[in-house]
């Protein structure tokens, strides 16, 4: 599970890239932490990168789906 210390520097949000699941390879558009449905293990993902091929077996646990759990937001420069 995901673990934060500030709580000023999250924001919670319902978008609608929560809700996408993303199969192994894919190539992801937000930059963020991703959690596979099966077995709950989180990674990080750049944004325009794909998602791993290569994680550990499922066969008991099912198929590799990685949804997004948070995303990392880019904020303009400060002038």
């Amino acid at each position: 599970m995901a673990q934060y210390k500030n709580s000023e520097h999250m924001v919670q949000a319902n978008a609608a890239a929560f809700d996408k699941e993303w199969l192994p390879g894919q190539v992801v558009v937000n930059a963020g932490i991703y959690r596979c449905k099966a077995c709950g293990d989180e990674i990080v993902v750049d944004k325009g990168a794909a998602t791993p091929q290569s994680h550990h077996n499922h066969s008991i646990l099912g198929p590799v789906v990685w949804k997004l759990l948070v995303f990392a937001q880019k904020h303009p420069p400060r002038s």
